[in-house]
């Protein structure tokens, strides 16, 4: 029982969500990046920058890990290959096939939150600040 195919299939889907699950907290976290050089720079003060990264953390970082430590992992590495988080090259074929419907049916949804790459289900971390303020220039 060494080599029980469950548990291996099982060991293959976590791995592919955790390089998925990193891949799009990096993506993310891209975008904080981005208001940390805007707060050297001076453009933002240091409380516009605290509630960017309270927005964070509450949003895309708490949604990804919901995501990714879920009960529902084929579904979401399927979904994370549709939307070209992962490649179909990056995974094993035998675990293509298992995955198959997943991708299938996220590519089908298309237009629908969970499987757009252009349309994040956060909203952009710059919106969040300031509570209706648009961030200063």
């Amino acid at each position: 029982m060494r080599n029980d195919p469950e548990k291996l299939k099982r060991r293959h889907i976590q791995e592919l969500a955790a390089l998925a699950h990193e891949r799009e907290l990096a993506r993310e976290l891209g975008e904080v990046e981005l208001e940390f050089s805007r707060w050297r720079r001076g453009e933002i003060d240091a409380h516009e920058l605290r509630e960017i990264i309270h927005a964070f953390h509450n949003g895309p970082s708490r949604r990804l890990h919901s995501l990714y430590n879920g009960d529902l992992l084929e579904m979401v590495v399927g979904a994370a290959i549709a939307r070209g988080v992962l490649t179909e090259e990056e995974v094993p074929p035998e675990m293509l096939e298992v995955l198959r419907r997943h991708i299938d049916f996220a590519r089908e949804r298309g237009s629908g939150e969970e499987t757009s790459s252009e349309a994040p289900p956060n909203k952009p971390l710059k919106r969040m600040v300031g509570r209706g303020r648009p961030p200063t220039a």
